[in-house]
């Protein structure tokens, strides 16, 4: 997957470790860091096999629920920004809290320690939308959103107790093509369903924040190259869709496409505020639907023919 972004992080900030970088995200970044001449190292539970490494990158089995084990990793590598992504997303979280929990809460703690220890600076994590309070509760919305909400707050702690810098980045819906995993997959497995002529059903309908990949991984290497000096938590976008939305999208570029939504409402977040965002980094060229699911259903057509995602 390439990333047409214009934004070319400094060679002069690296070598970068990607937590969870065998996934979706981490392997766009992955791929777009190694392009721009970047070192990177891989780290994953389970690492991808051989064809599916981006080649140029050095990939290294951990598991972010060992501290010691991911001190060793920063020290050994010599690693001077981190961005963490490995986290257990949503089904996930549901069907184990226990796991979710160590995983997304005490992984995030143990790279937090590592940045510390290590003096670095430069530490980038993933929140999510799912953190926000939303419906009659006021609460997130599922474990997944608390988890990442508690990984919000030691943050801001750890910027009090210890001078700790971080952004972390509240996606909502992050397509594109590869992405199969997660509950919010759908939207671009129902463009890959399209590209394919293949019917698919959106399990849920309702509002949210469609981001494509691209643009996602422009902000990153922004974020990472920013003066930052608290802990800043930002939504990436106030844009929001409907599911009717990525439909039309979808059908604008395959008029035929036999693509649909299931009933299921799915909670929408309020008060959308990426504020923080924009004052730490300006400005940056968004990807519009339209034009992120045009990007996606042409790469998943180049899929069909050359084969799997490499």
């Amino acid at each position: 997957m390439s990333c047409a972004t214009a934004f070319r992080l400094p060679l002069t900030i690296g070598p970068i470790l990607v937590t969870g970088g065998a996934g979706f995200l981490g392997r766009a970044l992955t791929q777009a860091l190694v392009a721009e001449g970047h070192r990177v190292v891989v780290s994953d539970l389970r690492l991808p096999d051989e064809a599916q490494r981006v080649t140029g990158a050095t990939y290294v089995q951990n598991d972010v629920r060992d501290g010691a084990a991911v001190m060793s990793l920063v020290e050994a590598q010599g690693i001077a920004a981190i961005v963490h992504l490995a986290a257990l997303v949503i089904p996930a979280c549901r069907k184990d809290p226990m796991l979710g929990a160590e995983v997304n809460v005490l992984g995030h703690i143990n790279l937090l320690e590592a940045a510390r220890r290590a003096g670095i600076r430069r530490l980038v994590y993933t929140s999510s939308l799912a953190a926000r309070p939303r419906g009659p509760l006021d609460s997130p919305a599922n474990l997944y959103g608390v988890y990442k909400a508690a990984c919000e707050d030691i943050s801001k702690v750890y910027l009090m107790d210890h001078g700790l810098p971080s952004v972390g980045l509240r996606p909502n819906v992050v397509y594109g093509p590869g992405r199969v995993e997660g509950e919010t997959a759908a939207i671009s497995l129902a463009m890959r369903a399209a590209a394919r002529g293949e019917r698919f059903e959106i399990p849920f309908t309702g509002r949210m924040c469609f981001q494509h990949v691209d643009e996602v991984i422009e902000i990153f290497k922004r974020c990472l190259a920013a003066q930052n000096d608290t802990a800043v938590v930002s939504d990436l976008t106030t844009k929001v869709h409907s599911i009717d939305d990525v439909l039309a999208a979808i059908c604008a570029c395959v008029p035929e496409a036999d693509v649909r939504a299931a009933p299921s409402l799915r909670a929408a977040p309020d008060g959308l505020d990426n504020n923080p965002l924009r004052r730490l980094l300006g400005s940056w060229k968004s990807v519009s639907l339209a034009e992120g699911t045009a990007r996606t259903i042409a790469r998943c057509r180049e899929a069909v023919v050359a084969g799997p995602l490499r």
